[in-house]
């Protein structure tokens, strides 16, 4: 390629580029104006939905007041209640005209599904409003108020759901991903709190009653919300730009909510608590309370007001920024043109000229002299040219003394320790030393005449075979590795250096090769290399060599090809066998399932120990995400094979999760942690395997937040047990009870269900202490009980397979008991199956120290797990309890009827007493009694109540056979 060649592309690329550049920038302009107005649009909805969800909750508070006493509403009050909700009706209509025509811009825009939620709000809202003043006129039932309270809040929350959606940013404009400020959430949220507080104060007032600890509670709830509301607030506005309105503002509010308000609901609140009269009606309060929450709202209008003139401002800079970039153009093609016409003549012409002379050179005329005037780079470098022309002179008399020096070389060379090959320009060997004798075995008169290179084993890639060629024919030297092999076969490696002989034309006569055997030095390498990059025990890539496989399989799938998949797999109870059999036997499991994962995988897989008992497998070559799944769980089937260790035959058993590289994300470190999220998720559930999804980080998400609210629980004894009794069959008395951990959620009152919060607490350690707790409120409120002249029973607790691995169990426990003042034998212990097969051994040992304590031993769930009656036999146990899901269908499948009357017959012939679970119809009943089943546990009877409920229920003596049962139970 030429100069000028070379000159016209690069013009072209630079002005191709500009334009490009150009563009881009015209194109970036366009969209930081969109994203301005974009912005203001959706604050301007934020702040009317703010202003919408205020008067919604004036609304909300003068009803509420109105309908917690109708009686004593004055007129006033309720032409006040007509006309919030005549500004109601006003706003909302004005939010929902706005919102449309946002919606107009951006069809496919999630604050589409907000506004039908809004609408359908709207005309629901006028059915409500019917229906309060149907009751207030006493034509209808009266409205509740707290149900009236929560339609409202929940609409009140639908507008809060419009601002957080209407944030969401334009597709394809990365400015628009810009939120409102963070203290107008604060301010939306402390007037909310702050309308539900008035709300429901203006109730309490309006009945005149004092407070129950639940309003209290409920209060108290509403005040820390805006405590750490205000507290935040505080914290954020010394960070908005100051201004007089601002300032103004901040007075407003400290007035009228930090003095007048706190001032009038303190003492409101202290006159509800000790039942003294109110200071204020609930009109005065209503009225009084509006001022507070309306100084909050006057502070969101005035930072919305400073937003929009930032807004303002960004978009005149866009402006400024367009006008700006067509100068810049303008500019930048008349230096160009200017660039262009200088370069034509200060390096083209000049170069025009030194090509001539070049092959004037070439062509060996040595005659004519270059002659190239200027002080320039260019009249240097014909200067330069005319000293070469020169030399080349001067060169040929020195040619036939170089003649005599070459004789000395050619000893030099036949003599060297390096083996040395002269080959012609084709590959034809000339000449090779003793070396290259020694080091490959072959003659000379093998290797003489023949093509170089017939050593080769092969092994070396044609690639850089390639690479070698097209640096010696441009008349460069190459470097390199290479495996060759000797004549009697062996391989070995050398280290090869190939030099071009050139002639005066500059055509390559003849190449010279230099070379060592190195196999010695690179055997080492080698081996240093795979330890870097393999775990020792396995031989399985690392985590560093999976980094470096990601890579190339990322830059070679592209956004479009085929998917790239991560799977994380995990040996599940390895502690159990790592314990039972001893370290070695771990060490030979997780090396055998690497094997077979290895033997599973395809040609362009990688398999990698990832550390502890934990592979990842970097899937590639899968045509679509459905062979990608089929490839995991041909991985995990052969994983769960059983293997023999150390004499004994194992079920394995692995969980695998996997995500997905560009639909998951691009990087290693993200998309190992999100397949790590769905392999907890398949572990936790007892799936085989399990993709990663955004609901499963909700989910992880979700479980930390569990985690911490349990945590939070257990230190501010917010659980509760409840009691579901055992009772007799053949008397039908109550003769003992189960405890049962209950978690109400102190925010909705909704109980939490175990089958949430108990895994929670097992994978989280906080078990041990869910436990401890658990045996100690059950042992003092049976205690109480007695006390309080109810007839003993035995309370049972259960223990989970953590606690019954906790050290010193036993004395734990014996404490627990002997600080309750509790008899010992009115404590009953419940253990699964499953939890005393995992160590029998152990569990035989502790389940003696527990028996000497003089309490009761009893197996839950029995049938759904993997015992030994050997084991099972030498347990000191009481008591069987047959699983609910044999239970449920005993009366339909023959397989559950038959394993439940084993279970009785084998129990009765231990000498233990057997508990079914989960009895909720007379026929279940009468099959358990008609086999000789001793007691029953389920809804038939009663559910689990909590302890004043079940105290009720022993003081009633209910009995099981008793005909007026079922509509005690239905009632209870």
């Amino acid at each position: 390629m030429t100069i000028r060649t070379l000159y016209g592309i690069l013009i072209g690329m630079f002005a191709l580029l500009s334009a490009i550049a150009g563009l881009w920038q015209l194109d970036d302009s366009g969209d930081k104006r969109q994203a301005a107005e974009w912005i203001r649009k959706t604050n301007l909805i934020a702040s009317m939905a703010q202003g919408a969800s205020a008067t919604l909750a004036m609304e909300r508070g003068i009803t509420a007041a109105i309908l917690a006493n109708p009686g004593a509403a004055p007129a006033p009050m309720r032409g006040e209640m007509a006309r919030i909700r005549s500004r109601v009706d006003n706003m909302q209509h004005q939010v929902l005209e706005h919102v449309r025509q946002f919606v107009q811009t951006a069809p496919q825009h999630p604050i589409t599904r907000a506004l039908a939620r809004i609408d359908a709000d709207r005309r629901s809202l006028g059915e409500l409003r019917a229906a309060v003043d149907a009751g207030l006129e006493g034509r209808a039932p009266a409205v509740p108020v707290r149900r009236w309270i929560d339609l409202m809040s929940v609409r009140i929350e639908a507008l809060q759901l419009l601002t957080s959606v209407g944030v969401e940013p334009l597709p394809e404009n990365i400015y628009t991903y810009a939120s409102l400020p963070v203290i107008k959430d604060i301010l939306f949220t402390l007037s909310e709190t702050l309308g539900k507080e008035r709300a429901t104060l203006g109730v309490l007032i309006a009945r005149g009653q004092p407070f129950t600890a639940a309003d209290m509670r409920q209060l108290d709830d509403f005040r820390a919300v805006i405590v750490q509301s205000t507290a935040r607030l505080e914290s954020n506005l010394p960070f908005q730009p100051g201004s007089p309105a601002l300032d103004a503002a901040r007075a407003q509010l400290s007035a009228a909510l930090y003095e007048r308000y706190e001032t009038l609901r303190n003492a409101v609140v202290e006159s509800g608590r000790l039942n003294r009269p109110y200071p204020v009606s609930a009109s005065e309060w209503f009225h009084e309370a509006s001022q507070g929450i309306d100084a909050v709202l006057e502070l969101s209008q005035t930072i919305n007001a400073q937003f929009e003139r930032g807004i303002d401002a960004v978009q005149t800079h866009a402006n400024e920024s367009l006008l700006l970039l067509g100068l810049i153009l303008v500019a930048a093609v008349a230096l160009f043109f200017t660039t262009l016409l200088a370069i034509q003549r200060r390096v083209l012409r000049p170069l025009l000229a030194l090509e001539q002379a070049a092959l004037t050179v070439a062509r060996g005329d040595l005659t004519q002299a270059v002659r190239l005037a200027g002080e320039d780079e260019f009249g240097r470098l014909g200067s330069t040219f005319e000293h070469m022309r020169q030399a080349l002179l001067a060169d040929i008399e020195r040619r036939e003394a170089d003649a005599v020096a070459l004789r000395k070389y050619k000893a030099l060379i036949e003599n060297s320790a390096s083996w040395i090959v002269i080959a012609t320009a084709d590959g034809i060997i000339e000449y090779v030393n003793v070396q290259f004798c020694a080091v490959t075995g072959y003659t000379r008169d093998e290797a003489i005449g023949s093509k170089a290179g017939f050593w080769r084993s092969g092994l070396t890639t044609r690639e850089e075979y390639t690479e070698m060629w097209r640096l010696l024919r441009g008349g460069q030297v190459w470097e390199g590795e290479l495996i060759n092999r000797r004549k009697n076969g062996d391989l070995f490696w050398a280290s090869v250096i190939i030099s071009p002989v050139l002639d005066s034309q500059g055509d390559i006569t003849h190449l010279i090769c230099t070379a060592h055997d190195i196999s010695e030095h690179r055997q080492i390498e080698e081996q240093l290399t795979f330890l870097s990059t393999h775990d020792e025990l396995t031989g399985l890539p690392n985590r560093s060599l999976l980094a470096q496989r990601f890579e190339r399989a990322a830059a070679a799938s592209g956004g479009d090809a085929a998917p790239v998949g991560l799977v994380m797999i995990g040996i599940n109870g390895f502690k159990r066998i790592n314990h039972s059999l001893g370290r070695d036997a771990g060490d030979q499991l997780i090396k055998e399932i690497g094997r077979r994962l290895s033997q599973c995988a395809g040609e362009h897989d990688t398999v990698c120990r990832h550390g502890g008992t934990e592979f990842s497998v970097l899937l590639a070559g899968r045509v679509d995400r459905d062979a990608m799944a089929a490839a995991v769980t041909r991985l995990v089937e052969t994983a769960n094979l059983p293997i023999t260790v150390r004499g004994r035959r194992l079920q394995p058993t692995v969980s695998a999760g996997f995500s997905v590289l560009h639909q998951d994300g691009v990087e290693l470190d993200l998309l190992l942690r999100k397949a790590m999220v769905a392999l907890h998720h398949a572990e936790r559930h007892g799936q085989s395997w399990r993709a990663y999804t955004e609901a499963l980080d909700v989910d992880a998400q979700e479980w930390l937040a569990l985690e911490s609210a349990l945590r939070r629980a257990l230190e501010q004894g917010m659980l509760e047990l409840h009691y579901q009794p055992k009772v007799e069959i053949a008397s039908g008395r109550i003769v003992g009870a189960e405890a049962l951990a209950r978690w109400r959620d102190p925010f909705t009152g909704d109980y939490i269900s175990p089958a949430r919060f108990i895994p929670v607490a097992e994978e989280s350690g906080l078990i041990q202490h869910l436990g401890a707790w658990a045996l100690r409120a059950a042992c003092e409120q049976n205690r109480a009980w007695q006390q309080a002249g109810l007839p003993p029973l035995v309370v049972a607790v259960n223990i989970s397979p953590q606690q019954l691995r906790q050290p010193r169990l036993a004395e734990s426990i014996a404490e627990i008991i002997r600080d309750s003042q509790l008899d010992a034998r009115w404590v009953e212990l419940e253990l699964t199956e499953s939890a005393l097969m995992e160590r029998p051994d152990e569990a035989n040992r502790i389940l003696g120290e527990l028996k000497g304590l003089g309490i009761s031993l009893s197996v839950d769930d029995f049938g759904t797990g993997y015992s030994s009656l050997a084991y099972l036999n030498v347990f000191p146990l009481d008591q069987l309890k047959i699983d609910r899901s044999f239970v449920k269908a005993i009366t339909t499948d023959p397989k559950s009827a038959a394993i439940s009357t084993s279970v009785i017959a084998l129990a009765h012939r231990m000498g233990l007493t057997v508990v079914a679970e989960g009895v909720e119809h007379k026929e279940q009943l009468a099959f358990l009694g008609e086999h000789g089943c001793d007691c029953m546990q389920g809804y038939l009877f009663s559910r689990p109540l909590p302890a004043e409920q079940f105290a009720e229920l022993l003081r009633s003596e209910k009995n099981l056979h008793a005909p007026q049962l079922p509509l005690q139970l239905e009632s209870s």
